[in-house]
C-alpha cells in the first residue's frame, strides 16, 4: 500500500508527542499540513493557528526555551516556507530546539508541477541544524533521530519537507563532540590556581538546556558561585540563572560600557554558557584570559581575541572540580558585585520630561507579581527593560538574542502565556515591532490568554534614530511612522485597551489591566528624549 502524507503526518505526530511535545503553531496550507494538524491534535497536542508563519516560529522558540522540550511550527511550501525563515532563524542563533515542518512540492510530480516549488531544504541549509525529508520508510524512527538531535547538545531547529512520495531522508544526526584534551585541561586548571581576581558570565548555554538537565545545572552554576564568592554578570537569555538579589549579581554583559567596571579589574573571566552568538559585535578589550565552559563547541571562537580556551561537558560534572586559590581577592565577597550593580541601575537618566520608556518598566515591575514573565522586543526600549526587570529565576525575561528580530515580543508573548496561564505576562513593545506582529493580537484574543501588552510608543525606529546622530543620515522619512492609536485598533481586535501619556495613568491602566480577565493592551505615549542618554549609559 502506498504511503500517504497522513501516514507521514501520524509517524511525525507520534515521535513529536513521545519526545515531550505541546504545542504547535502555524498557518496551515492545503496540503500535507492539514494532515499534521489533525495527527497532532490526535497525539493530545494543540494546534494553534497563527496569522504569520513568522510569529509561528516566535511562539514555538518561546515555548522550547521556557519548557527545554521540543516545540514545533507548520507552513505550507512555497510562501508559507520563506515566511517561516525568520522563525527559524530565531531558534538557530537562540539555540532553541523548535520542528519546522513544511509541505513541498512532492517528487512524485514535481517534473510537472513548477507551481511554489522550490528547493526547500537548500532554503533552510543555513537556517536549521538539518533539513530532512519525511515519506516512506522509516519515519518514525528518523523523526526521533531528528528530534533528538534538535534537543542536544547544542539545541536548535530542524527542518522537516513532507513528502509521502519518496523515501525518508536525513543526514547523519551524531554530532561530534571534541573532548577537551588533557593539555588544555592542565592549561586551564592552571589559569584557574593563578587567578587573583576571576569573575563569571552566564550565557545562553546555561539556560539552553533540555528539562531534565536544567535542575542540577543550575544548582551547580549558584553553589560554584556562592562558595567561591564570585562577581557574576549574566547576558540576556540567562538572566534569573544567578538571582538579582543574589549578593554575587553584577548585572548584565552587553559588550557595552555598563560592565567595564568589572571586567577591567578582573585577570580571569569564566564564561558557563557563554556564547558569542549573543555578543554585540565590538573588540573585546580587556587583559582578562577567558575559560569557556560549556556543553557545546564553539568553532572558530575569536570574539576573545587570542582563542579562548574551551571546557566541554556537563556543568554539575565541572564546575566542582574547579580549584580556585582561597587567599582574598579585590573582587571577592559581596561589596564589589553589589556596587557594579548599583552603578547599573544608576546610569538610568531621567530627562525629566514627558513619560519616560524606564519609568514604565519600573512601574511595570513594581505592579506585577514575581511569576509574572516578561518578553521584549528588540528597540531601543529593550536597554531599560533588559536592566529594570528584576527577576531571581530563569525564564522570567524573553528576548530575541541571537537573532535580535523585531516582531518577537508578542509571539513569544503568546507562547509564555500557553505555557504560564497563572500569571500576568507582560509583552514590553515598540510601536515599530508590534506593527510587525499586530494580527497576532487577535491569537492572545481567541485563546483568552492572561497577556498585558505595552507599546512604547512614540512613531519612531528610536534605536536606529540615535544612530543616525549626528549625521542623521536619511532624515527623519528614514525613522518615523505616522501617529497610531494601538489602543484604538486593539480595541477593534477585541482586547481590553487604553491610551496613556503620564505615570499616574499608566500605574491606573496597569492596575485595572491587571484586575481583568483576558488580554489588555496599553498603548504609553513615551518622551523618546531619554533614549540616547540611556543608550551613552549602557553601551557608549
Amino acid at each position: 500500500m502506498a504511503t500517504t502524507s497522513r501516514n507521514v503526518a501520524e509517524a511525525f505526530a507520534r515521535a513529536f508527542q513521545e519526545a515531550g511535545g505541546t504545542y504547535v503553531f502555524g498557518v496551515p496550507g492545503g496540503g500535507s499540513n492539514l494532515d499534521v494538524v489533525g495527527a497532532v491534535e490526535r497525539a493530545g497536542c494543540t494546534f494553534v493557528l497563527t496569522h504569520t508563519e513568522n510569529a509561528a516560529g516566535m511562539m514555538a522558540s518561546a515555548v522550547a526555551e521556557l519548557t527545554g522540550d521540543i516545540s514545533a511550527a507548520i507552513a505550507t511550501r512555497g510562501p508559507g516556507a520563506t515566511s517561516i525563515t525568520n522563525g527559524s532563524a530565531q531558534a538557530l542563533l537562540d539555540r532553541q530546539p523548535v520542528l519546522i515542518v513544511t509541505d513541498c512540492v512532492n517528487q512524485g510530480s514535481a517534473f510537472r508541477n513548477s507551481h511554489q516549488r522550490l528547493d526547500q531544504h537548500s532554503l533552510f541549509a543555513s537556517l536549521a541544524k538539518a533539513s530532512v525529508t519525511l515519506g516512506d520508510g522509516d519515519t518514525q524512527g528518523i523523526a526521533r533521530a531528528a528530534i533528538a538531535n534538535a534537543l542536544d547538545p547544542m539545541p536548535g531547529p530542524i527542518h522537516f519537507d513532507i513528502d509521502p512520495t519518496t523515501t525518508s531522508t536525513a543526514p547523519d544526526f551524531v554530532q561530534e563532540q571534541v573532548p577537551t584534551s588533557a593539555e588544555e585541561i592542565e592549561a586551564i586548571r592552571d589559569l584557574f590556581a593563578h587567578a587573583k581576581n576571576p569573575i563569571v558570565i552566564l550565557g545562553v548555554g546555561t539556560t539552553a538546556l533540555p528539562r531534565s538537565k536544567r535542575p542540577e545545572a543550575w544548582k551547580a552554576i549558584n553553589e560554584f558561585v556562592a562558595e567561591n564568592e564570585l562577581p557574576t554578570l549574566t547576558t540576556y537569555k540567562a538572566r534569573g540563572v544567578i538571582p538579582d538579589s543574589s549578593p554575587h549579581f553584577g548585572g548584565i554583559y552587553t559588550g557595552a560600557t555598563i560592565e567595564r567596571a568589572l571586567l577591567e579589574a578582573a585577570d580571569l573571566v569564566i564564561g558557563i554558557g557563554l556564547d558569542p552568538i549573543e555578543m554585540i559585535p565590538g573588540p573585546w578589550d580587556y587583559a582578562a584570559k577567558v575559560v569557556l565552559i560549556n556543553g557545546w563547541q564553539i568553532d572558530g571562537c575569536t570574539y576573545f581575541g587570542d582563542e579562548a580556551l574551551q571546557w566541554i561537558g556537563e556543568f554539575p560534572e565541572l564546575l566542582p572540580t574547579i580549584e580556585l586559590p582561597a587567599n582574598e581577592r579585590m573582587l571577592q565577597g559581596n561589596h564589589f558585585a553589589r556596587a557594579a550593580h548599583k552603578a547599573v541601575l544608576a546610569a538610568m537618566p531621567d530627562p525629566g520630561v514627558g513619560l519616560a520608556p524606564q519609568d514604565v518598566v519600573r512601574i511595570a515591575r513594581e505592579l506585577t507579581p514575581d511569576s509574572s514573565i516578561a518578553t521584549v522586543d528588540a528597540g531601543a526600549h529593550m536597554l531599560p527593560a533588559l536592566e529594570l526587570w528584576r527577576t531571581d529565576a530563569p525564564g522570567k525575561v524573553l528576548i530575541s538574542s541571537g537573532l535580535a528580530t523585531m516582531g518577537y515580543a508578542l509571539p513569544a508573548a503568546i507562547g509564555a502565556s500557553l505555557v504560564n496561564p497563572n500569571s500576568p505576562t507582560i509583552c514590553f513593545t515598540g510601536d515599530g515591532g508590534l506593527g510587525m506582529a499586530l494580527g497576532e493580537l487577535e491569537t492572545a484574543v481567541r485563546l483568552g490568554l492572561n497577556l498585558i501588552v505595552i507599546v512604547l510608543d512614540d512613531a519612531a525606529l528610536s534605536l536606529i534614530k540615535v544612530k543616525q546622530l549626528p549625521e542623521g543620515h536619511g532624515g527623519d522619512s528614514a525613522v518615523h511612522y505616522s501617529p497610531i492609536n494601538f489602543a484604538v485598533v486593539a480595541s477593534g481586535m477585541g482586547l481590553s485597551a487604553e491610551r496613556v501619556e503620564n505615570e499616574d495613568d499608566f500605574r491606573a491602566a496597569l492596575e485595572q489591566a491587571l484586575a481583568s480577565p483576558g488580554p489588555n493592551l496599553i498603548d504609553t505615549v513615551i518622551d523618546a528624549r531619554a533614549y540616547p542618554l540611556i543608550l551613552d549609559a549602557i553601551r557608549g
